[in-house]
């Protein structure tokens, strides 16, 4: 898969520069980047539109290669005329940056950027973005829209870039987004479930699953914060020599789950935060992020739930 994706972002690399069409780079992990890649769209009807995880932006050599028209919630590749990113982690670089680590979401700081302002079609999705970005989701339409970014994969993320370019939160009723829609809530049914295996949650939950069971580990912060839990790390295995940490914190802790990842090469907010890095085994992927947990939680040792196909065992690695 991770393959075919690097092959497919070259294919559409090459057609934007045959056609000299805009080129864009958006994030590709959540409903703020696909809203800001269909701002880009309602721009620039006939532009391509690309998507990457945060961190890939530091490792890929193509990425930093490229000279994009337009990059939004994701750190500036190195060469980008105009950006709009509102997380304190990234640094700003591009020759016209939209950079504001005090707005609620990266599409909001784009809807500006790209003179959509006055848009209400496109405003009404930036309201979507901002209540998902937030944690404050209080609508359907948001609802539905962070189902359908989670439950499609990059192909999927593409096409609802598309259409919510051309629909607006009518997209939402595309028969394919309703398919990714249905996806994710199966997900997250199975994400609950599991949820409910770790309750009560200790104050300090730190979770390895020895293979990926797909499951929205995300969500499964957002579960274990709200039913008590005030720090959350989750590491999981992804593909070939890959682990993915899912960081997470309350509002209210003294906890910054953005500052935890960053030696990780990853990124995100203080209380919402994710890196992918590389590791030959399990244990050595836990002894790389062994220290940086020391070191955030102030311990000498660390509590650790391990999940295996035979259940879930407790461990202490010092």
């Amino acid at each position: 898969m991770w393959l075919y994706h690097g092959l497919y972002r070259i294919f559409l690399i090459i057609k934007a520069k045959l056609t000299k069409s805009e080129l864009a780079l958006v994030d590709e992990g959540d409903p703020d980047g696909i809203v800001s890649g269909a701002l880009f769209k309602m721009r620039f009807p006939r532009g391509v539109v690309v998507t990457a995880y945060p961190p890939e932006i530091k490792s890929n050599y193509l990425i930093r290669a490229i000279r994009w028209d337009f990059v939004a919630d994701l750190p500036c590749p190195g060469k980008a005329r105009l950006r709009a990113d509102h997380h304190l982690s990234n640094t700003p670089c591009a020759a016209v940056e939209f950079y504001d680590p005090n707005a609620p979401a990266s599409a909001l700081l784009a809807l500006k950027a790209l003179g959509l302002e006055e848009n209400p079609t496109a405003s009404k999705l930036v309201s979507l973005a901002v209540e998902t970005d937030t944690a404050q989701i209080t609508s359907q339409e948001a609802m539905d829209l962070e189902a359908a970014v989670k439950g499609a994969d990059f192909k999927g993320k593409l096409h609802l870039i598309e259409v919510l370019a051309k629909k607006g939160v009518d997209a939402l009723n595309d028969e394919k987004v309703k398919e990714y829609i249905e996806r994710y809530r199966k997900n997250k049914s199975r994400t609950e479930e599991f949820a409910a295996l770790l309750q009560p949650p200790p104050k300090e939950v730190i979770v390895f699953f020895k293979k990926d069971y797909k499951l929205s580990y995300r969500y499964l912060t957002i579960l274990l914060e709200k039913s008590g839990a005030d720090f959350t790390f989750i590491l999981v295995p992804k593909g070939l020599f890959r682990y993915r940490v899912y960081a997470g914190a309350k509002p209210e802790s003294s906890y910054n789950a953005a500052s935890i990842v960053e030696p990780l090469g990853g990124g995100g907010h203080k209380f919402a935060a994710g890196a992918t890095f590389r590791s030959i085994s399990s244990a050595k992927a836990l002894k790389k992020v062994l220290p940086l947990l020391k070191q955030a939680l102030g311990r000498d040792s660390i509590d650790i739930i391990v999940v295996e196909d035979d259940g879930l065992k407790k461990t202490t690695l010092s």
